[in-house]
């Protein structure tokens, strides 16, 4: 696999915010998932990705160039979903299709319309006449209509019902199954896209605090649910969030591995039970701590 994105010490700083020091590589073919609490700096960081915003400082290259070597060419390889897509509140969605199609030399008319009918959006209805998760779905039709390589998507589950969202993660799987094509989502919640992610980044205030791929992170985070006394102290002590229930107790732990041979005999006698822990627990215990 070679790298479509390549960011070195990112940084972006306004009067009340900062991006700091944010570096990150993402794979050709893979779903890169930048999870994080609301004004953690995600949307900053996907703008700087889509170069839909200058980076401060620091150097970042997208399928292999930089934006003054070839601005056009890499905003055709690019869609973009922002948080919150801007349209002409009274013109019509085919009216924004028919606008829109001479910026791109790959414009897809077919596709747009067909993925339209999918996501049961009339092209005659006025943009103010659209629900949120109608707005959202158009802006997910335009980065899917002409033949973009990556996809940098902002809170694309946001107001979409579970039929709509389920229909996202399919076709996000479907993007990049031929592992030409790439998918960036940031988001504030997991909500299934954990599901599909490769490589996760958990953002806070402005800076990672913890990457890797998804399946190391959690082979090393499990939940460890325990009778009360049951565990060795040194290991109670490392556990995470630790909460008392009627019968018995559950904690978080970031360093299975270490631990596995200690909680061997507690596992053993039934006194103790491992499961996996989900992103959203992992990214609840960094951000809020034990």
């Amino acid at each position: 696999m070679d790298a479509v994105i390549e960011a070195r010490s990112l940084a972006k700083r306004y009067e009340d915010f900062s991006i700091a020091d944010v570096s990150l590589t993402v794979q050709r073919g893979t779903i890169a998932g930048i999870f994080g609490p609301n004004g953690a700096g995600k949307s900053t960081l996907v703008k700087m990705l889509a170069y839909q915003a200058p980076i401060g400082s620091g150097t970042l290259r997208v399928l292999g160039s930089s934006l003054d070597e070839s601005e056009q060419e890499l905003r055709n390889r690019i869609g973009y979903v922002p948080q919150e897509s801007v349209f002409y509140p009274d013109r019509t969605v085919i009216w924004l299709a028919r606008f829109a199609a001479p910026y791109f030399v790959r414009w897809d008319g077919a596709r747009f319309y067909k993925l339209l009918e999918e996501f049961k959006v009339n092209p005659y209805k006025q943009v103010k006449h659209l629900s949120g998760g109608q707005k959202k779905l158009v802006a997910l039709a335009f980065a899917w209509s002409h033949d973009a390589e990556l996809l940098i998507l902002d809170e694309p589950a946001a107001g979409l019902d579970v039929v709509h969202r389920r229909l996202l993660l399919d076709r996000l799987r479907a993007f990049v199954a031929d592992g030409d094509r790439t998918v960036v989502v940031a988001s504030h919640i997991t909500d299934g896209l954990d599901e599909i992610a490769d490589d996760i980044w958990f953002l806070d205030e402005g800076r990672v605090v913890l990457q890797g791929e998804k399946d190391d992170l959690q082979s090393r985070w499990k939940v460890v649910h325990f009778k009360d006394g049951a565990l060795p102290r040194p290991v109670e002590d490392r556990l995470l969030r630790v909460r008392r229930h009627p019968f018995g107790a559950s904690g978080l732990v970031g360093d299975y591995p270490d631990l596995r041979d200690a909680l061997a005999g507690p596992v053993a006698r039934g006194d103790a039970r491992i499961e996996s822990a989900s992103l959203e627990d992992i990214l609840l215990s960094i951000i809020k701590g034990a």
